[in-house]
């Protein structure tokens, strides 16, 4: 079967407003879920309670992210760059290390001693690395695609 596309009813202006109504609706979710997740593992609650937010979050994220990439796009504000990968990773990091203590410490009322200290580094340091791996993946991945397009444009313009 074949699918219709129907007319877009909308002049430039309204379609510029509908994508950025969209865009805020997506981020909006976005982060709320984000929060949500985070809230109910500070609360305790268990890997396999958390899967259908999980499952949400995940697929918004790889789809922004694969998005973004195919289209040579990365921020508005931001190039990708070892440094600014290096933080951004430092900070998933010192979060998760942040909440961990949290429950650990706050919430569970565990004793501060060295070995949930010891589990909380671990964690920290066990986040970082493969956040910073995908994040430099990710750079790669954007700056051959950028490239392309470039060359592209250039061609057309030429």
């Amino acid at each position: 079967m074949k699918y219709k596309k129907s007319k877009n009813m909308l002049d430039e202006m309204q379609d510029i407003k509908l994508l950025k109504i969209e865009e805020f609706g997506f981020w909006l979710v976005f982060w709320v879920l984000f929060a949500a997740v985070l809230l109910q593992a500070l609360l305790g609650t268990t890997l396999k309670e958390l899967m259908g937010e999980l499952a949400a979050l995940f697929a918004a994220s790889v789809y922004g992210v694969y998005s973004c990439l195919k289209n040579g796009l990365w921020t508005r504000k931001y190039t990708p760059t070892l440094k600014a990968n290096i933080i951004a990773s430092a900070i998933a990091s010192f979060i998760l290390g942040l909440i961990n203590s949290v429950r650990a410490f706050v919430i569970l009322k565990k004793p501060i001693a060295l070995h949930p200290t010891l589990q909380i580094l671990a964690i920290s340091a066990a986040v970082f690395i493969p956040c910073l791996a995908l994040l430099e993946l990710s750079r790669l991945i954007y700056k051959k695609r950028r490239e392309k397009l470039d060359s592209v444009e250039d061609e057309k313009e030429g």
